[in-house]
């Protein structure tokens, strides 16, 4: 177990607003890196939890889990042992009380460090907590593994991440915490590729979610993969963990997946297709979620409008649209900025979202 609290730096990188890249050479860049599950039963067997018993002296409130997943060790073609971390943000008031909470989740952006997001929102979260609004755990997930991005999602050759996340993470936090374990108690966030993820998994599991925030994601109409693959020229990394994510090839035994040339062929298309299915597709994406038939409480976007990843502003703005005509009113919040969450991330937005979308009971 590890504590780290970084409250000079909290105030100076979101105050501006924390800087990651959906995957570039140019401008900011983001990095490389559970409970077991019984799959046979198919129920999850929780891990022991690494938090100390309670005292005086051993009271953390950033705490580092080491989390062993089945989910992502057995399914991938990279040696990947499954040895997670997970990084848990308890409210100032927790060990004062016998109060649950609900838990909000965070997914980091490619290349963001792990755990840095919350371990250097903790001044923030206290003040934002200490002004008397309703109080969440927060719990940032590793979401990097011997893939470098695994964008959250199941795949043969980077393991079942999104697995890992429902099947896995979110029992081990309501078994060694006090959290309301149901849906509308459990609200997700993420950034970048962590913006793409958290939305994706929301619009996925309703039964899982309540609310979702994605601040500048992963998010592209389904014209504009070539203006995408422009902003990623040169982002070998990027390009080889999104092959491995959406478009798995276990043929392919130096990475394990394809990236398309977009040179027009017929069997280069069928990559493209798959690439679409990662960041776009979203009408396809909205569609299987209507048909499930439970709807999420909330569903929140943020997005600068000067993103260097300039298909960014234009499939958020495009995804806006599809929502509102499915009868969804999103909280939206464009900005003139780059590639970035927005200034007063806590306190205008992640907090009063999740405060008045979130249940306390």
């Amino acid at each position: 177990m590890n504590r780290r609290l970084y409250a000079i730096f909290v105030a100076i990188v979101l105050g501006m607003g924390l800087l990651t890249s959906c995957g570039s050479n140019i401008g900011p860049t983001e990095n490389t890196q559970g409970t077991t599950s019984d799959l046979a039963s198919g129920q999850p067997t929780v891990a022991e939890s690494t938090v100390p018993p309670e005292t005086t002296a051993s009271r953390d409130y950033m705490i580092t889990e080491e989390i062993v997943s089945k989910s992502i060790a057995d399914n991938n073609l990279l040696d990947d042992t499954g040895l997670e971390n997970i990084y848990v943000y308890l409210p100032p008031d927790y060990y004062d009380s016998e109060e649950s909470y609900p838990v909000v989740y965070y997914l980091h952006g490619h290349g963001e460090t792990p755990g840095a997001f919350v371990q250097n929102s903790v001044t923030l979260l206290d003040k934002l907590f200490a002004s008397g609004e309703k109080s969440f755990i927060m719990v940032e997930i590793a979401g990097t593994g011997r893939t470098g991005g695994s964008f959250y999602v199941n795949s043969p050759s980077s393991g079942y991440w999104e697995d890992f996340i429902t099947d896995e993470v979110i029992p081990f936090v309501d078994a060694n915490y006090r959290t309301f374990p149901q849906a509308e108690s459990r609200g997700i966030c993420g950034f970048s590729m962590g913006g793409f993820g958290a939305m994706n998994l929301a619009l996925k599991n309703p039964d899982v979610f309540a609310a979702v925030y994605s601040m500048s994601p992963g998010i592209m109409k389904d014209d504009a993969l070539p203006e995408a693959m422009r902003t990623w020229t040169g982002d070998t990394p990027f390009l080889i963990a999104y092959g491995r994510a959406f478009a798995p090839n276990p043929e392919n035994t130096k990475t394990f997946g394809s990236v398309p040339a977009m040179d027009g062929s017929e069997e280069d298309q069928i990559i493209v297709d798959k690439w679409y299915g990662g960041f776009g597709n979203w009408r396809q994406k909205l569609d299987a979620y209507l048909a499930l038939g439970t709807p999420l409480r909330a569903i929140g976007i943020s997005y600068g409008s000067d993103d260097y990843y300039s298909w960014i502003p234009t499939g958020c703005a495009d995804y806006v649209e599809l929502l509102r005509a499915a009868g969804i009113e999103p909280t939206v919040f464009a900005f003139d900025g780059g590639h970035s969450m927005p200034v007063n991330t806590f306190e205008d937005h992640l907090g009063p979202f999740f405060q008045e979308n979130l249940t306390w009971g």
